[in-house]
C-alpha cells in the first residue's frame, strides 16, 4: 500500500507527525485566549498632550462669542470654567489630532458616547451629561492594559482640552439651532 516509502509522507507546513509508540496529541486552542487590545488612540492623544508645553500664566482666557452661545444655550456652568481653562490648547488638540491615524474615531465614540448617555441614562443638567462622557473617556485610559504612565493631572487636562475641541466641533453636547446661529 504505501510502496517503498515504508510510512505516510508527513513533512512540511501545517503537517502532524506522530509515530512511535504511546506518543499522544496536545492540540490547543489558542482562540479562546484572551484577547489584549493595542493602546488606544486616546491614550496616544493623552500620551502626546503630555508633551505639550503649559504656556506662559497669562494665556487667555476668553472663549469666542459664537462659543458663548452654545455654552449658553447648554446652559453649562461648570464645564463653562473648564473649557474656558481649555480653550488655549484647540490648536494644539488639532495639530496632536492630525497625527493619530483614524483620529476621527475619537471623535465619533465621543459623540456617539455623548448621544448614548442623552437618550438612555438619567441626568439632570448638561454638565452632569459632560461628567458622565469624561467618567467614560478617563475609565477608558484605565482600562488601557497596554499604556505607560501619564501623570494624571495630565490625563485630566487632555480629555478635557479633547471635550473643547470636540464641542467645539459640535460632537458634544447640543449645537445652536439654526434661528440662532449667527
Amino acid at each position: 500500500m504505501l510502496g517503498n516509502r515504508g510510512n505516510i509522507e508527513s513533512t512540511g507546513l501545517n503537517s502532524v507527525n506522530n509515530t512511535g509508540n504511546g506518543n499522544h496529541f496536545n492540540i490547543q486552542n489558542h482562540l479562546s485566549a484572551a484577547r489584549i487590545l493595542n493602546r488606544t488612540y486616546l491614550y496616544d492623544f493623552c500620551e502626546k498632550f503630555s508633551m505639550v508645553d503649559d504656556g506662559s500664566d497669562g494665556y487667555n482666557t476668553n472663549i469666542t462669542s459664537g462659543i458663548n452661545d452654545k455654552i449658553a444655550y447648554n446652559e453649562i456652568s461648570l464645564y463653562k470654567d473648564i473649557f474656558k481653562e481649555c480653550d488655549h490648547y484647540y490648536e494644539d488638540v488639532e495639530s496632536i489630532l492630525e497625527e493619530i491615524p483614524k483620529r476621527q474615531r475619537i471623535l465619533t465614540n465621543i459623540n456617539i458616547q455623548y448621544r448614548r448617555l442623552k437618550e438612555l441614562d438619567e441626568w439632570n443638567s448638561k454638565d452632569e451629561l459632560c461628567d458622565k462622557v469624561y467618567q467614560y473617556l478617563i475609565q477608558t485610559i484605565e482600562n488601557d492594559q497596554n499604556s505607560g504612565n501619564i501623570v494624571v493631572e495630565d490625563v485630566e487636562l487632555a480629555i478635557h482640552s479633547l471635550m473643547y475641541y470636540t464641542f467645539v466641533k459640535c460632537k458634544l453636547l447640543d449645537p445652536l439651532p439654526q434661528n440662532l446661529n449667527r
